[in-house]
């Protein structure tokens, strides 16, 4: 049974249609060929892109970014594989791939990455350290101010 059919079979129910549609309980956020999304956008799960995005993407998840989609904005993933475009800075906390198709404009932060030949990156790219979401302190503001 398809997810979107009008009928419903007997004894089936919402969760098991799911499950055969999208994988499962870990089913991917997708935003498909032709959509465009614009504004900040954010997910607590998987999201695979294959439209375009203007704004901010933060995930908490896995991140796929297709070979037809573009994104303007500044990235941030768990891990990501990227295919397409990507214009703005991409921060992502574990491992990126980067396939020979990809394109990226901005500076990339990874733990680990895989990048293929064929691949197009112009910025700064900094493998081997963990993201921070925070700026550390500088000394001048962790010091306490003298009271006059």
């Amino acid at each position: 049974m398809s997810l979107f059919s009008p009928k419903r079979q007997e004894g089936s129910d919402m969760n098991e249609q799911r499950a055969s549609f999208g994988g499962g309980s870990g089913a991917a956020t997708l935003i498909a060929h032709g959509v465009r999304v614009e504004g900040d956008f954010s997910s607590q799960g998987d999201v695979s892109i294959e439209g375009e995005v203007h704004g901010a993407v933060k995930i908490t998840g896995r991140l796929s970014v297709g070979s037809q989609a573009m994104l303007k904005a500044d990235v941030t993933a768990d891990q990501a594989t990227v295919a397409g475009t990507i214009e703005g800075n991409l921060t992502v906390a574990n491992h990126l791939d980067i396939t020979a198709t990809a394109k990226i404009t901005g500076d990339v932060v990874c733990e680990t990455a895989t990048v293929e030949s064929g691949a197009v990156l112009n910025g700064k790219v900094m493998i081997g350290a963990k993201p921070v979401s925070k700026p550390p302190k500088s000394n001048a503001e962790s010091k306490p101010t003298p009271q006059a």
